[in-house]
């Protein structure tokens, strides 16, 4: 496992400091710092985490903290036929079609969400973060 993506809204819970849920993509971010992997999201997941923290909060707190999770994570491009699939998809919400397609045109296997059932149409592996986190430390023991 060299990358995993990410959902958006794991994003903003580490941003926001959103409770309880801040600890457990905290421990992923940790995880993938130690053990060297690519966190990932979607192009798009970048500008509308802007957008949203800068409603919640003011622009200038947005721009400071899509900078620091820039740092963070790699951006994926999403293009016409990431668009054109999540078109086409049986997907109810758009833009979680938009990151699974974009997740799996950038050679993905794992989507991490709190949003499980948003992804019940993907052909991915779909875990919440406390699953991969489980996962991970099992594959640890096994090395």
């Amino acid at each position: 496992m060299k990358k995993v993506f990410i959902d958006s809204d794991v994003i903003l819970d580490f941003l926001l400091d959103r409770e309880p849920f801040i600890e457990e993509i905290t421990q992923i971010i940790e995880l993938a710092i130690k053990r060297e992997f690519d966190l990932c999201v979607a192009s798009i997941s970048i500008t509308n985490l802007n957008y949203i923290i800068g409603r919640l909060e003011n622009t200038r707190k947005a721009s400071s903290k899509t900078k620091k999770i820039l740092k963070l994570v790699k951006v994926e491009n999403v293009g016409q036929s990431t668009i054109d699939n999540a078109v086409k998809s049986s997907f109810k919400d758009f833009e979680d079609a938009v990151q699974n397609f974009c997740a799996i045109e950038s050679g993905h296997r794992i989507i991490i969400t709190r949003n499980v059932k948003d992804f019940k149409d993907s052909e991915l592996a779909i875990l919440t973060p406390k699953e991969f986190i489980v996962k991970i430390k099992e594959k640890d023991k096994h090395h």
